[in-house]
């Protein structure tokens, strides 16, 4: 069952100064995290209960994993939304039985516990992430 929105993550050119406009807009940079085995930096902003992940390849993509590489694909400013959820699995079941297909590679671990996604034309065009901490 979900429980919240946890964040919504946008794709950014320059990371570092990405990670200081927000600073400007009164917003705290409240953690950041590297992920050097799908070359990613990851800027989190908390705003109340939800976060702002900032996001930014270091290196193209290599193309030999389908999660980053569908990740990477969702073009637009807002790139995904995660939601919090109990029960991973369970809720993977959910979404799986309503047309969702879980990308493959998940579920993996991400930033902050158990993540898994899911491909956007199987959730009304938008990039899903759910995430069990």
């Amino acid at each position: 069952m979900i429980k919240k929105l946890r964040h919504i993550g946008i794709m950014v050119d320059d990371f570092e100064q990405a990670l200081e406009k927000f600073k400007g807009f009164g917003l705290t940079c409240t953690e950041t995290k590297e992920d050097k085995r799908i070359d990613l930096l990851a800027g989190f902003f908390a705003v109340g209960e939800t976060s702002i992940e900032l996001l930014h390849h270091t290196k193209p993509d290599k193309g030999d994993d389908p999660m980053s590489t569908i990740v990477r694909g969702q073009k637009g400013a807002i790139n995904h939304l995660c939601f919090e959820v109990d029960d991973l699995d369970a809720s993977i079941r959910d979404f799986e039985r309503n047309g969702a297909k879980m990308i493959e590679g998940c579920p993996r671990k991400g930033a902050h516990g158990r993540i898994a996604f899911f491909y956007p034309e199987t959730t009304a065009g938008v990039l899903i992430e759910l995430c069990e901490l």
